[in-house]
């Protein structure tokens, strides 16, 4: 039996040659802000201006490409929108953290789980376990504290206050002075990407988390790394930030989301 082909091996499959040069232009359109004129199209795409005049033509008719009247350049056009909005719909960020969440897990060697925003708060609602430890009470369903775990830190930062502020009013009311101070590292939050926390709700382990961004550029989920405090770098340019960094940005723009 044949071995699966890795990713990054040349798909062999027949397919049309034409339809895969032509989508080229169409790659390099969706690569700008604003319209092309043909020349500069074409030379971007690797082919002659005659020849991508014809290709255009075609994606013309479709709606994938529309002239401007006044310059002659091109843009995309309707149906590449409404091709784009449809491939986005169709993600669900649930399925997405399934298939790229694993990739976490090995590199970090941590607990990895996905939350999203609920009425209740962050909650968790894709888990994978690594070989270490982690509590009993982190598992999928789990309504996460705010101010003093990681991910509910990542929503914090990058929610509207009013979506927050009951609820951290409660656990303010517990532990008094904890919102305040808890204010003042959002911004770092935001800053850096990551909120880590360590020893808050469980003794011996830290959680680092990093926000997904949805096409809104609006945090849909946080991914978050459980593990033991005493064997990891915590810093935002640590091993851990890096790799959690990284899955949170190949995520937010699978969904559609711009990173500066």
């Amino acid at each position: 039996m044949q071995d699966a082909k890795s990713p990054d091996q040349k798909d062999q499959r027949r397919g049309i040659q034409s339809v895969e040069v032509g989508f080229e232009l169409i790659r390099r359109l969706s690569a700008v802000h604003g319209k092309l004129p043909l020349k500069t199209l074409a030379e971007r795409a690797g082919m002659a201006p005659s020849k991508a005049h014809l290709y255009l033509v075609s994606f013309q008719r479709l709606g994938l490409v529309v002239q401007d009247g006044a310059t002659s350049h091109y843009g995309l056009g309707p149906t590449a929108l409404q091709l784009g909005l449809a491939a986005i719909n169709q993600l669900n960020v649930v399925d997405l953290g399934r298939e790229m969440l694993p990739q976490a897990l090995e590199e970090t060697s941590t607990s990895i789980s996905l939350s999203v925003w609920g009425n209740r708060g962050a909650t968790i609602v894709f888990r994978l376990d690594s070989e270490l430890p982690v509590p009993l009470s982190v598992r999928v369903g789990y309504v996460l504290p705010l101010m003093s775990t990681a991910t509910g830190r990542t929503f914090m930062a990058h929610l509207k206050e009013r979506e927050w502020i009951a609820i951290a009013q409660i656990e303010d009311a517990a532990r008094p002075g904890l919102l305040a101070q808890t204010r003042k590292e959002l911004d770092g939050i935001r800053e850096l990407g990551v909120a880590a926390t360590h020893n808050q709700i469980h003794s011996g382990f830290f959680g680092l988390s990093c926000p997904v961004f949805d096409s809104d550029n609006t945090i849909c989920a946080a991914i978050t790394a459980l593990g033991l405090s005493n064997a990891a770098d915590l810093g935002p340019d640590g091993g851990i930030a890096t790799v959690m960094k990284r899955v949170s940005r190949a995520m937010s723009e699978t969904l559609g989301a711009t990173i500066k």
